[in-house]
């Protein structure tokens, strides 16, 4: 049986004490015919006053007296009027060797059911019956409500089955408690049931079906209901407003709230403070703040809830300063701030940085006892470590009595947001108790922080551990996974979301194209995005750079003129995304007529980052004045990335003029843009100048990024470095890289050592070639995979012109489709061709 709380009662209500709580009453002058003066009494000390006389004249032995008395304890329906109550009801029943009066059970069982005493009701309820007192049609509303309060369904059901049984379940009261109590439980399918096969249905049937939808984050079908319920002349309540409202606010339909408010005059139902709260909350929430500002301005007598509504929903919207002001105002009327007001003025301080006036809180909460709710110290918590101040957040945390795992993912969160993973790391170690917001956290500060392996591993962590995950832990697992070039993963991670029923929502959907995409599967991550059911500008633009990553320059555009004819505004990102997949495909006319049509057409002004695109357009395909001409017509001083694309531009197309020429406007060069430079000088064999470039890096403590690949094998991902020889099997992968290049000298190739930037002799240099670490993970790749098999690297630098061959090659002689992602995009090596038809 369900169970609840049973607190102490202000007043002992033992048999005995109930007499000498009477005893010591004052009297209350009364004969038989004043009874009717129970309807008046409105305290519990006028009612002991009163019951006190009933005892001294002698009428708690007469069955009208006690009935009344007993109906008027549980009308009251508080812990201590329940105990009277029933100490009453027992007295009587020991006094008149009687079990009672079905009108008593029933008075009872409805007053414990008021209390939220639904264990008692219940219990009374068996305990009639058990006497041999048959239970009416009152009889049912009462015990269910108790069912509903406690959430007691299989009780419940079985209420329902005696229902049944009496031939009771005509009642449209019964129904309607029927109704709510499913409705309560969740059980929303049984409650639709019940309100269909009514043939008669008031007001109340429709508003406990329409609350319980509304209620159990079900908002399209309550208000569908509603509308439903208007069509059939039912004239609503203030009840069914409040609900309808708060299904729209939930919805955050801002068209639909204005239907409603318009159903609000046509019914008639005059406005409550109920029904104020709640449009004010869902102008708020579906983002019309001035018709919620109009409204709360309107209201004469502005409670403690309504401004609570104000504050919190312009906190949650990042209108902190608004809800200060809303704080500021309640102050000014006498208002006494409670928990809630505390919490989202602490959040207002936090989202501000206001680390005086969070003190401020800090300091009332401690004066007015509320740092004992664990709201208040997490919230506390993250406003000091919002504003720098760790230590002190980490005293409250250790201050904290009973610290929630609310309040540890509170410090989780604090810890990350101010940089200090390692830290973090061990607090999660630390947690006696984790929820997924742990596990979350967690992962998002791992790939937050570029530790994609770790990543997955805590992922794969939780599966061990039974944690079932969710949207949020999927989208971050699905970047890590896309970072890592795992595409045997990738399918995982997408079955596993199919699988487990997470839904695919707009987040979701779009971190699963950017993941297949940066796997290099773009028939997959195209076939997401065509089964997303909404897709917004950001899921378009991941669409168009996936296929602009993997070679599909006209796929990129095709899907740009798509998302126009279907009404999605472009936005600057978009642009990026397109003009990068002009520059890989070397689509020079289109990519200027995009750039054109930004300003022309769709109003958007080019930012550097769509001029670096451009230059690195022009430059790529050998238009260096072009660019040149570009960059000195920029409205905004060039940056280092711009002049880093223009210097590659240069190095490709061997222009040291030009590279010089740019490298003296680079007044303060980023370390790419050093090697880059010194790159260009070895490629011209201009070493004393490579040595300046190399002084001046190792001046500033700079130190060249080196040449990394990963390869996934079996679910392993592994990591080779340029000229590492660490591997596990290294000697293995010696001999094949041996046998590939003897291969490869047969079929004609000779190693470009011009890739080779370093003052040292051919034999050095050939060395040092056959050690990059792409041909490292390909020759790992061919001994520890199936013939046939495709080999997937994923690398962090440019892949150099000499790999670019060697991959050409080893696809052909080994029958392998080779697929190699660079930092600018992929390629797809097949029977001796490169998808990027060697323009790179």
């Amino acid at each position: 049986m369900a169970s609840t709380l049973h607190l102490v009662p202000l007043v002992s209500a033992s048999p005995n004490s109930i007499t000498t709580d009477i005893t010591k009453s004052k009297t209350i002058p009364m004969d038989t015919s004043s009874i009717g003066s129970l309807k008046n009494l409105k305290t519990m000390e006028e009612l002991r006053q009163l019951h006190c006389n009933i005892t001294k004249i002698g009428l708690n032995h007469k069955l009208s007296a006690i009935t009344e008395l007993v109906a008027k304890y549980a009308e009251m329906g508080t812990f201590e009027s329940m105990d009277y109550a029933r100490r009453a009801f027992e007295l009587f029943k020991e006094d008149k060797d009687t079990n009672g009066t079905l009108f008593m059970y029933n008075s009872l069982i409805r007053g414990y059911s008021a209390a939220g005493l639904g264990d008692d009701a219940i219990s009374l309820y068996v305990q009639m019956v058990m006497m041999g007192i048959l239970p009416d049609k009152y009889t049912f509303p009462f015990v269910l409500s108790g069912c509903a309060k406690l959430e007691a369904f299989s009780e419940g059901i079985q209420f329902h089955g005696a229902v049944v049984k009496m031939g009771l379940e005509d009642d449209v009261f019964i129904r309607n408690s029927l109704i709510h109590f499913y409705a309560e439980c969740g059980e929303l399918v049984h409650g639709q049931k019940v309100f269909d096969g009514m043939a008669e249905r008031n007001v109340v049937s429709w508003t406990s079906l329409i609350c319980g939808y509304a209620r159990r984050d079900l908002p399209k079908e309550a208000v569908s209901l509603f509308f439903e319920m208007m069509n059939a002349g039912i004239k609503p309540n203030s009840v069914t407003m409040v609900c309808v409202i708060s299904a729209c606010a939930k919805l955050g339909d801002l068209e639909l709230g204005e239907r409603i408010c318009a159903c609000i005059e046509e019914s008639g139902v005059k406005l409550n403070a109920f029904m104020v709260n709640a449009l004010v909350d869902m102008f708020l929430k579906c983002g019309d703040v001035d018709a919620a500002n109009k409204l709360f301005d309107e209201c004469s007598d502005k409670s403690l809830i309504l401004c609570n509504t104000m504050m919190s929903n312009y906190v949650r919207r990042g209108l902190p300063r608004q809800g200060l002001h809303i704080f500021n105002e309640m102050l000014r009327h006498g208002l006494r701030p409670d928990r809630v007001t505390l919490l989202s003025t602490i959040s207002a301080c936090s989202q501000l940085g206001d680390f005086l006036s969070g003190k401020g809180c800090h300091c009332y909460a401690l004066r007015n006892g509320l740092e004992g709710w664990d709201s208040i110290s997490n919230a506390i918590i993250d406003l000091y470590m919002t504003c720098g101040k760790q230590e002190m957040a980490c005293k409250i945390f250790d201050r904290m009595p009973n610290r929630t795992v609310v309040s540890w993912n509170s410090l989780l969160a604090g810890l990350i947001r101010n940089g200090d993973v390692e830290s973090t790391w061990r607090i999660f170690n630390e947690m006696p108790e984790r929820d997924l917001v742990s596990w979350n956290t967690m992962l998002g500060a791992l790939v937050e922080e570029n530790r994609y392996e770790e990543a997955i591993e805590l992922f794969q962590a939780m599966q061990t551990k039974g944690i079932k995950a969710d949207r949020v832990t999927m989208v971050e697992v699905a970047s890590a996974c896309g970072f890592l070039g795992a595409l045997d993963l990738a399918k995982w991670i997408h079955s596993y979301c199919q699988k487990t029923e997470i839904h695919s929502d707009l987040r979701l959907g779009t971190a699963l194209v950017d993941m297949f995409a940066r796997c290099g599967d773009p028939y997959n991550a195209m076939q997401v995005f065509n089964s997303m059911p909404r897709r917004d500008v950001s899921a378009w633009t991941t669409a168009i750079g996936a296929m602009a990553m993997n070679g599909k320059g006209e796929k990129s555009l095709e899907l740009f003129d798509e998302m126009l004819r279907q009404g999605v505004k472009p936005d600057g990102v978009v642009f990026v995304a397109l003009l990068t997949a002009c520059s890989h495909g070397g689509y020079v006319e289109q990519g200027q007529e995009l750039f054109k049509s930004m300003k022309e057409l769709h109003g958007i002004s080019p930012e550097a980052v769509h001029y670096g695109c451009m230059v690195d357009l022009l430059g790529r395909a050998g238009l260096l004045k072009e660019a040149s001409d570009l960059i000195k017509s920029m409205p905004m001083e060039p940056n280092d990335v711009i002049w880093g694309s223009f210097l590659a531009a240069c190095r490709t197309h061997r222009n040291i003029e030009m590279a010089t020429y740019a490298a003296e406007r680079v007044k303060e060069l980023r370390s790419g843009i050093h090697v880059l430079l010194s790159n260009i000088y070895a490629s011209f064999g201009k070493w004393t100048d490579v040595a300046k470039v190399r002084v001046r890096l190792k001046e500033k403590g700079i130190t060249k990024v080196p040449g990394t690949s990963l390869i996934e094998v079996n679910g392993t991902i592994h990591e080779f470095t340029s000229t590492d020889d660490s591997h596990p099997e290294q000697s293995q992968i010696s001999d094949m890289l041996e046998e590939i290049n003897c291969r490869l000298r047969d079929a004609g190739h000779e190693p470009d050592l011009a890739n080779v930037l370093l003052d040292v002799d051919e034999f050095e240099k050939e060395y040092f070639l056959s050690r990059h670490s792409e041909k490292l993970a390909m020759a790992y790749g061919l001994i520890s995979t199936g013939q046939g098999m495709p080999i997937r690297v994923v690398k962090n630098l440019r892949i150099c012109s000499d790999c670019h061959s060697f991959a050409k090659l080893v696809s052909q002689i080994y029958g392998r489709e080779i697929v190699i992602r660079d930092n600018h995009r992929f390629h797809f090596f097949r029977d001796g061709r490169c998808s990027c038809n060697d323009y790179w």
